[in-house]
């Protein structure tokens, strides 16, 4: 290959080793997955708040509170019902940077600011408008109405009581009533309320299966010790079977730092499982593989008490707690 120099490519370096170049290609794909999260990969102290729960408190209530999504706040802190958290009790706030001591009230919705310069218009009552018609007087009397006149002879008394009583016969005026059956353009439309329904947490049970058989010996998100993990920890003795908990390719098949014999399948909906902490590795990369198909064989490490399955599964390659995702 010739002596090596500091200009010399990386292409010439590899190019008489292809198997080499097809590993560390796994190896940087397995880096930018379990990189490539809003959390540590390995234990570490996230970024955020301890909160103390109150009375009358609720995790919908704080989240509105600290503007965080509820399934997110749900999911670090192991909660499978918002309503069911005890007063006292610490959750913890990711990305918070201080403690809110009245939650309730930061909790409400904020008033939208009108706009500048708009003044509103007063609400406009229904009035009903009455018209009265005066019948005209007619110009021109017709003949047999002009047999009702008194004669030229009668005296002025019995001609004012011939006027009362014509008057008295006479239809009385029409009067109409004009009811508004439309609302104008400018009255004011007043939305009617809906019902509105309580957030729910999303849980996709039937998605994934159960990578080995064993107990759930560390949970996701927030320890006791106040450290983070991405996944779960299931114990089960030496040499049990591990399987693929869904449908997908093999992406990665090698050891990894501080991970050991690792295992990464992408599925689809941009889902992706890890599986650590292996024993036996039994596929390799771009391998297509079936939900319950063996993938490896548990072992147990030098700084391990008991043999147990570090199992992630990431959506977007950010970290969701599998408990929400198995049966």
């Amino acid at each position: 290959m010739g002596k090596l120099t500091g200009k010399t490519p990386l292409s010439t370096v590899f190019s008489c080793c292809r198997p080499c170049r097809t590993i560390i290609g796994f190896l940087l794909i397995g880096l930018m997955i379990l990189s490539c999260s809003g959390y540590p990969v390995r234990g570490d102290r996230p970024r955020g708040v301890y909160h103390r729960v109150k009375s009358g408190e609720t995790l919908l209530s704080i989240a509105r509170a600290y503007r965080v999504d509820l399934q997110e706040l749900a999911e670090i802190n192991n909660i499978n019902s918002p309503d069911r958290i005890e007063v006292d009790s610490v959750i913890f706030i990711p990305d918070a940077n201080q403690v809110l001591d009245d939650v309730m009230t930061a909790a409400r919705p904020q008033p939208s600011p009108s706009a500048p310069g708009a003044v509103q218009k007063p609400k406009k009552t229904p009035k009903v408008v009455l018209k009265t018609e005066i019948p005209e007087k007619k110009v021109a009397a017709e003949p047999e109405k002009r047999q009702e006149q008194p004669p030229a002879d009668v005296t002025v008394k019995d001609r004012a009581a011939f006027s009362r009583a014509a008057e008295r016969d006479a239809p009385p005026p029409r009067t109409i009533v004009k009811p508004e059956t439309e609302k104008t353009a400018d009255q004011p439309v007043i939305p009617k309320e809906k019902g509105g329904k309580t957030e729910q947490l999303r849980f996709e049970k039937k998605r994934f299966a159960w990578p080995v058989k064993g107990k759930v010996v560390s949970h996701f998100g927030i320890q006791p010790n106040r450290m983070y993990y991405n996944g779960i920890r299931i114990a089960a003795g030496e040499g049990t079977a591990v399987q693929a908990t869904a449908d997908g390719l093999v992406i990665f098949s090698a050891p990894l730092k501080d991970y050991g014999e690792t295992i990464i399948i992408r599925h689809e909906d941009q889902y992706a499982t890890v599986y650590s902490h292996l024993g036996i590795r039994t596929v390799r990369g771009e391998s297509r593989v079936k939900k319950g198909d063996r993938i490896a064989f548990l072992g147990k490490g030098e700084d391990q008490e008991e043999p147990y399955l570090h199992f992630e599964i990431r959506y977007k390659n950010k970290a969701r707690n599998p408990l929400f995702f198995l049966p």
